[in-house]
């Protein structure tokens, strides 16, 4: 997968500043360019609807929903949220995500995304960012998602979020922002963090990332902070891996979220108190888990009172199902 300089640049917040100076580029005050699209026209089941907000370069953001193959008027269906890597298109990053639509045709899955706009100069500006949903894009995200269920039956209480580099800045701070709202959220390369709080806790969180990315640490801060308010996060490094991503950290993804989606179907639809959980999110303690991971050799094993005690704290992660297991790694022994 080729590395856009000047996209890296965007999640680097100015960490590539050295490169376009050497360039000759002027970064500062620059729009980064969106994938270039054709004329836009909608895939089978796909409808678009804009969004007005009060950010200059995001006016009127254009979401775009897809429809399950199977949908049933009056079921409640689960609704994913796809963020685009910044400056993407929300209709390319439908029109490129096949496995990803599949796996909601056969789940029953609504699938959102829209298309963010992002200046260079503004990725810290938590007024003029995306990335901070508490300026304009969450609102804008609750509007959409409003009407949604306005239209069909939609659970809006339950949503999936997944996201890659400026998606995951995204979805990881959504999923702070408005906990009520979600309930896993899949976290791929984001250069850096809001810290969760209590209500974390309550979520599924997966965080991935590349060992050769710049942000790797920043990823591995962010999973022992989770652990600390009393989440427990699944975390996957790849080898080799730079911040341009891997299709094995989407795969384990779409497990990981998969597993959530089944884990709290027959809730869906239900009123949703965020103090008071759904009670299959209550079965996920750690201790509970089938299986136990070793984040040094990637391997993973019976989650047994033994097998906690081989392997050390720092590196012990916990695993829900046989399906996420075979995605994250290899059975000892094996």
């Amino acid at each position: 997968m080729r590395v856009n300089i000047k996209w890296m640049w965007m999640q680097m917040g100015g960490g590539w500043i050295l490169v376009w100076l050497l360039l000759g580029i002027s970064a500062v005050g620059a729009l980064a360019e969106p994938a270039v699209s054709g004329a836009e026209v909608l895939p089978e089941r796909v409808s678009t609807f804009k969004i007005k907000t009060r950010s200059e370069l995001n006016k009127e953001i254009p979401f775009y929903l897809r429809v399950p193959k199977n949908y049933q008027p009056g079921k409640p269906h689960r609704l994913l949220f796809l963020c685009p890597h910044v400056n993407g298109l929300g209709l390319d990053k439908l029109a490129n995500s096949e496995q990803w639509l599949a796996l909601a045709d056969e789940r029953d899955w609504f699938i959102l995304s829209c298309t963010f706009m992002q200046a260079l100069d503004a990725v810290y500006d938590r007024k003029l960012s995306y990335y901070y949903p508490e300026g304009f894009s969450g609102k804008a995200v609750l509007e959409a998602l409003e009407k949604v269920a306005g239209k069909f039956s939609v659970d809006t209480e339950r949503i999936l979020l997944q996201g890659a580099s400026g998606g995951a800045q995204f979805v990881h701070r959504f999923a702070r922002w408005a906990p009520e709202r979600v309930t896993a959220v899949a976290v791929n390369s984001s250069s850096w963090f809001d810290p969760p709080d209590e209500k974390s806790k309550w979520l599924g969180w997966l965080i991935t990332i590349g060992d050769s990315d710049p942000s790797y640490n920043e990823s591995l801060a962010m999973v022992d902070k989770l652990r600390l308010a009393g989440a427990a996060p699944l975390f996957r490094s790849y080898v080799g891996i730079g911040h341009e991503g891997t299709w094995d950290a989407e795969r384990l993804g779409m497990a990981f979220l998969e597993f959530y989606d089944v884990q709290t179907r027959k809730n869906l639809g239900k009123k949703r108190d965020i103090l008071t959980p759904d009670k299959e999110r209550l079965s996920l303690r750690e201790e509970r888990m089938p299986y136990v991971g070793d984040t040094q050799d990637w391997k993973f094993l019976a989650n047994t009172p033994e097998a906690r005690e081989s392997i050390p704290e720092d590196s012990r992660v916990f695993i829900p199902n046989k399906a996420i297991a075979e995605k994250w790694g290899t059975q000892e022994g094996e």
